[in-house]
């Protein structure tokens, strides 16, 4: 009877101990979604803020070719141009 309250004894240690390693991996899984998910919100903001300066950058060249175009019109005279 003392060998199985032993037996019982060491069993319920190993458990402890697997319940111990499972809270321990459960704590760095846990700081581990917590990364990624701030990982992923930089992505979004970069990638956001990558969007926003295509469309500014698209608005900019069709303004520099309006510029462009409003400009040819004008003609400079000779006599400006040598002086």
């Amino acid at each position: 009877m003392l060998a199985v309250v032993e037996e019982s004894k060491e069993v319920v240690e190993a458990i402890d101990q697997i319940t111990q390693a499972s809270n321990e991996q459960a704590d760095s899984i846990e700081q581990m979604t917590h990364s990624v998910n701030q990982i992923n919100h930089v992505i979004q903001t970069n990638s956001a803020t990558a969007e926003e300066s295509a469309a500014a950058s698209e608005e900019l060249s069709a303004q520099a070719q309006i510029l462009r175009n409003l400009i040819s019109r004008f003609q400079l005279k000779k006599e400006i141009l040598k002086s």
